[in-house]
Order: C-alpha cells, then sequence, then structure tokens
C-alpha cells in the first residue's frame, strides 16, 4: 500500500498558521494592555504626588494664582485618568475578543487533528487487513503448490 496521506493536511496546516497568527495578536494586545495599564498607574502616581505637593505648599502658604495652577493640573489629570481608564477598557475588550479567537482556532485545529488520527488508525487498520490476505494468500498458494 502507499504511504499514509491525509486528505486535509493542507487544511490543517492554515488552521495551524491561523490559530499561530491568532495567538500573536493575542500577545500584542495583551502587551498593549499591559501597556495603558501602566500608564493609567503613571497618572494615578503623578495625581498622588501632586496633592501631596499640594498639600505641602499650602501648609507652608501658597498663593491663589498657584493654587489655580494646581487645580488646573489636577482637572487635567483626571481628564486624562478618564481617557486612559477607557483605553484600558477598549484593550480589555480586544483582548478577550482576540482570546475567544485563539480559543475557536484551537478549536478546530484539534477537530482537524482527531480526524487526521482517525484516518491514521483506519489506513493502519486497512493496511494490516491487506498483509494478513498477502499472507493468507501466500499460505493458501505454498498449501496448493505442496500438494
Amino acid at each position: 500500500m502507499n504511504k499514509f496521506q491525509y486528505k486535509y493536511e493542507n487544511l490543517l496546516n492554515i488552521k495551524e498558521k491561523y490559530e499561530k497568527m491568532a495567538k500573536e495578536k493575542l500577545n500584542d494586545a495583551m502587551e498593549k494592555l499591559n501597556s495603558e495599564k501602566k500608564k493609567l498607574q503613571v497618572y494615578h502616581q503623578d495625581k498622588v504626588n501632586c496633592q501631596e505637593l499640594l498639600r505641602i505648599n499650602m501648609e507652608q502658604g501658597l498663593n491663589v494664582s498657584s493654587l489655580k495652577n494646581y487645580g488646573s493640573y489636577l482637572n487635567g489629570l483626571e481628564t486624562k485618568i478618564l481617557q486612559q481608564k477607557e483605553s484600558v477598557s477598549q484593550s480589555n475588550v480586544r483582548v478577550d475578543h482576540l482570546r475567544n479567537a485563539v480559543l475557536k482556532a484551537s478549536t478546530e485545529r484539534r477537530t482537524f487533528e482527531k480526524l487526521k488520527e482517525k484516518e491514521k488508525e483506519n489506513y493502519s487498520y486497512q493496511e494490516k487487513k491487506e498483509e494478513e490476505r498477502f499472507v493468507d494468500q501466500l499460505v493458501t498458494f505454498n498449501n496448493y503448490k505442496s500438494n
């Protein structure tokens, strides 16, 4: 018999490549999410530092224009924090979407691999049967020849 050949091998290869690409996209999205989270932490830390500096300056005496500057800076930081929270949220949604895509791609690949295994088992079984038939014919022929 011929060598085992899976008729959907090309499709299996495409599914594997698709899964690999989906994993790469997921990794990129997770890196972006981590980056967005770090930016948010930096903004929060900047806000805390500014509030602490404002408290210290208020204890030492602070003029009105400096107080306004701190206030507008803190308002600007609060706006950046809200925007950054939205960016983090969007990144989370993207990561979840890509995670689902990876799961789907992985499931499809595993399905084709299971089909390949079943076909390979069936091929091995058929090959074994063919070999048994050949041996039976050989034995029959040798018995016939010896008689």
